[in-house]
């Protein structure tokens, strides 16, 4: 663990963010490129890359401190305590979700298009800053006994979750970028929302969790429903397809 990469004085560099910055840095020039490859503005990129922060860090930190509702229902003002850690990938995806419904609806575009060209550099940029996690030790695994794959962290032997998340993730940009997508528009963005779904779903069972509900962690439950809604919209769009081009 390394949460902490540089400080001078009272400034502090911290692993974490300087990843997160890292993915998304990589994540909107990748997209940007791609978007002018396909005959869109790379400016809207950047812009809803900016809202897409901004939603971002909010929903992740709501769906935390909903999860996590036991810390903080006796001390509200600590729910806005960004500082003090807890932020929920799924919240920020969903959040980001609606922002770009109402982007994409203001300035005119495809929504497809725009979700399609922003897929996969949303799962490289994930992948970057999971190894923030890494060094920042946080979203630990469950403790195992020492063996070669375990890391040690917060006092014992622990499943490298961080690690996985990262390498897992890696694997889905390197499918969504090395196949052809553009003559179904959304299948690009729904393969990756079942994807990161199924993966999320397998490394909760290796992930530390202090809730459950019947076996399984909330995060588990909301994935299942999640890859299920998907994958109706996606069969719904696949039968649309089918139809365009017979």
């Amino acid at each position: 663990m390394r949460p902490v990469l540089l400080q001078i004085g009272n400034f502090t560099v911290r692993s974490w963010g300087v990843f997160v910055m890292l993915g998304i840095i990589v994540g909107v020039l990748l997209a940007m490129r791609e978007s002018e490859r396909k005959g869109t503005n790379p400016e809207h990129i950047i812009d809803l890359t900016i809202l897409l922060i901004l939603s971002g860090i909010i929903g992740a930190r709501v769906m935390y401190v909903l999860t996590n509702w036991g810390e903080y229902r006796n001390n509200l003002s600590l729910a806005f305590s960004i500082r003090s850690g807890g932020l929920a990938w799924p919240g920020a995806f969903l959040f980001g979700l609606i922002t770009t419904i109402f982007f994409v609806r203001w300035r005119r575009l495809l929504f497809w298009n725009i979700a399609d060209i922003l897929t996969p550099y949303i799962a490289l940029g994930y992948s970057i800053a999971r190894i923030g996690c890494f060094l920042n030790g946080c979203c630990f695994g469950k403790v195992i006994e020492r063996t070669w794959y375990s890391v040690y962290m917060h006092g014992a032997y622990r499943y490298p979750t961080q690690i996985i998340s990262s390498i897992a993730s890696f694997i889905i940009f390197f499918f969504l970028v090395t196949r052809a997508w553009d003559d179904k528009p959304g299948k690009r963005f729904l393969t990756y929302i079942i994807l990161y779904g199924i993966y999320r779903f397998l490394v909760e069972f290796l992930r530390y969790n202090s809730r459950y509900i019947v076996g399984l962690s909330i995060t588990q439950w909301g994935m299942l429903g999640t890859i299920l809604v998907t994958a109706i919209i996606l069969y719904g769009k696949s039968i649309n397809w089918k139809r365009r081009t017979a």
